[in-house]
């Protein structure tokens, strides 16, 4: 680490892996706190708009809010932005690009009689607010920490990616049996958000590809419609 790394007149406190790991438990202890609050199970998030704006939009906007106030503060550089972009060779765009096609063919497959204009807004605010503030929790806060010191990029991207994977084991806390099985696909699809943000040099790009693969998970799994659009999207998720 460089002397100009080590104080920066820009930083109020050093990029580093507990103050992320401060970010982290605070962020959880609002969003996590505020969805059990709702009242709503976690089954039944999506099932109106009122229930969606309750038990996940005022949770990610108060846990956005957090993020905001602390990234402002702190000054960290490279958050939003990297440095320089890094190399991106095909085979690692290939990842985000199937998961662009799978979200795309979900929408495809949803049941769009079955909501009304609310409903959709509610969902849609609820998938940008995820994008953006599991973005900046993870692709930002958590990557600027780990890149900080002797880290290659490569442990730097692997530790994130286990990071936000383990980070839904806390939907053990909404009663979610379901969330150890979603640590594995969570985490694959992170390191998808992980090659965009790499790729594009941006983590606008990485909240863009998970706000579309969040809209698109849960329409489709609140009403979707069988057919070819939604079971090839079902076979790509396998090869996600």
């Amino acid at each position: 680490m460089t002397t100009s790394e080590a104080v920066s007149p820009r930083w109020r406190v050093r990029p580093s892996v507990p103050i992320a790991g401060l970010v982290f438990v605070v962020y959880v202890a609002i969003v996590i706190g505020l969805m059990r609050a709702s009242g709503v199970g976690y089954e039944h998030f999506f099932d109106s708009a009122d229930s969606t704006l309750r038990s996940a939009v005022l949770p990610l906007a108060a846990g956005a809010v957090w993020l905001t106030v602390f990234v402002v503060w702190a000054r960290w550089d490279h958050v939003w932005r990297d440095a320089r972009r890094l190399p991106t060779g095909w085979l690692l765009w290939s990842l985000p690009v199937v998961m662009t096609v799978t979200a795309v063919l979900h929408l495809l497959g949803v049941d769009w009689g079955a909501f009304d204009p609310g409903h959709v807004l509610a969902v849609l605010l609820a998938s940008v607010l995820v994008g953006f503030a599991e973005e900046t929790l993870f692709r930002g806060v958590v990557l600027r920490a780990l890149r900080q010191g002797r880290r290659s990029e490569a442990a730097a991207a692997l530790w994130t990616t286990l990071w936000f994977g383990a980070f839904h084991l806390t939907n053990l806390l909404l009663d979610e049996p379901g969330a150890v099985i979603q640590v594995v696909f969570a985490a694959l699809s992170g390191l998808g958000f992980y090659l965009v943000r790499r790729g594009t040099g941006t983590i606008v790009a990485a909240m863009a590809l998970h706000g579309l693969w969040d809209f698109s998970t849960f329409l489709s799994s609140t009403h979707a419609v069988h057919g070819p659009a939604t079971t090839t999207a079902s076979l790509l998720i396998f090869v996600v």
